[in-house]
């Protein structure tokens, strides 16, 4: 609501040449949007009862830790004496986090290291160079067959659901920049199906080593500014970003009758292809999906990457849906989370939803941080669609039309990320509403 930029310099802990370009003779990102020390968690609480070593996965108690906090907030507890009838479905792909790099240190990079002494110091007696790997494997974290499995992927969901003593199905899936909507669609499969009474749906990007934000940046561009405005005239790419977020689900009878404070509804999720020549195909496909006309929706939380035709494709989209604006025809606001702390990659479509939640839940249309240049084509008062630069009271100017808003995400194309954007790829829209026991 301060409109404030959370993205910080790159510090020691990121290993990057300051000043220099990476392999792909592109610059690097001089802020982004880092977690630092909000990346902890209580071991205690996760029955760890020590430190949590340097050859331990903590994007394990990270998200563990996520968990139990959504857990908190909603007013129910972890541990319970008794099984749960709850789904935990996990947006996530392992980095290279301390676990994988520490079992690659102890076979294929220790092997590799001694190979070059060899070839350095090639009369060097046998035993000399035992003492060599001796003291290399003396200096890296004991290896450990829990660490190991704690560090693959598929171990996340069914820890936490074992944590949250929740019974049903547990997976962690990798769906890219689209990861926290494909968590949320299987977690509202759950409660429909009647699989679960209760869903856990969450999405995380941890801290991005430099290894990874090599690669990252060799597939799409970076800005090398020291801020993101999403929607500006002025783009040159985009600022990643460090994150996570859990949500709590319930059917929505069970959760009034528990008397659980409700955020918001979720009404449809859409994930799919959007055609070339029709970027609107999702979004429309959201709303008829749950049978409600596109203009009731009044804020969309956009992709809003910082990449240009990214940004023109999600304008196009609007505009092919609501029209030119009318004198008293519905308006509908944009924005994206992405201006306060950078694109979190595959936890960036579950920030949207926090940010869209909230602003359900408390009527208020968030503001943007405004860029000196806004995009002509929002800028325009023939359009139906403006850039939010201050907070607004969300008004209706129908009484019998709740509160919508509809959250926007793209996945970057592997062979093509920057032109897949403009010509269309794989996009998700998740439409969420207010509820109406809590409307004034």
């Amino acid at each position: 609501m301060s409109r404030r930029c959370c993205l910080s310099p790159l510090g020691p802990d990121a290993e990057l040449p300051v000043g220099t370009r990476n392999v792909f003779a592109r610059p690097y990102p001089t802020r982004m949007g880092q977690l630092g020390p909000l990346f902890a968690c209580v071991p205690s609480m996760q029955n760890f009862p020590r430190q949590v070593n340097a050859g331990e996965n903590q994007d394990l108690y990270f998200a563990t830790q996520l968990a139990f906090d959504a857990l908190a907030d909603a007013g129910l507890r972890p541990h319970s004496p008794t099984p749960i009838k709850g789904s935990v479905r996990i947006g996530y792909a392992p980095p290279f986090n301390a676990s994988t790099v520490n079992w690659l240190q102890h076979t294929a990079f220790l092997d590799q290291t001694m190979d070059i002494i060899r070839r350095f110091f090639p009369r060097s007696p046998e035993e000399s160079l035992d003492e060599v790997r001796k003291k290399l494997v003396e200096s890296l974290p004991a290896p450990n067959a829990s660490s190991f499995l704690l560090g693959t992927g598929y171990r996340f969901a069914s820890w936490i659901a074992r944590e949250c003593s929740f019974a049903g199905v547990a997976t962690t899936m990798d769906a890219g920049i689209l990861s926290g909507a494909a968590a949320l669609q299987n977690a509202v499969a759950d409660l429909v199906s009647g699989q679960a009474d209760v869903a856990l749906a969450g999405a995380l990007t941890p801290p991005i080593p430099r290894a990874y934000l090599e690669g990252l940046s060799g597939a799409i561009p970076f800005s090398t500014r020291t801020e993101l405005y999403p929607f500006a005239q002025e783009q040159e790419g985009t600022i990643p970003g460090e994150g996570g977020a859990f949500f709590v689900l319930k059917r929505r009878t069970d959760a009034l009758r528990d008397h659980d404070r409700v955020y918001a509804l979720v009404r449809s999720i859409a994930i799919g292809h959007n055609p070339e020549d029709d970027p609107s195909a999702i979004l429309a496909q959201a709303t008829e999906g749950s049978e409600i006309p596109v203009k009731t929706v009044g804020l969309i939380e956009a992709d809003g990457s910082g990449i240009a035709v990214a940004e023109q494709r999600e304008i196009d989209a609007v505009h092919r849906l609501w029209g030119e604006h009318r004198p008293g025809g519905p308006l509908v606001a944009m924005g994206s989370v992405k201006g306060n702390i950078g694109h979190t990659l595959r936890a960036a479509m579950a920030a949207g939803v926090v940010k869209a939640s909230l602003s359900l839940f408390n009527r208020v249309l968030p503001p943007q941080i405004p860029p000196e240049h806004p995009h002509d084509s929002l800028a325009n008062l023939a359009s139906s669609a403006y850039l939010l630069g201050e907070a607004r009271p969300w008004i209706t100017g129908d009484s019998s039309s709740p509160r919508r808003a509809a959250v926007l995400g793209a996945n970057f194309d592997a062979t093509d990320p920057v032109g897949a954007a403009a010509k269309g790829g794989r996009s998700a829209v998740i439409v969420l509403e207010e509820e109406p026991e809590v409307r004034s």
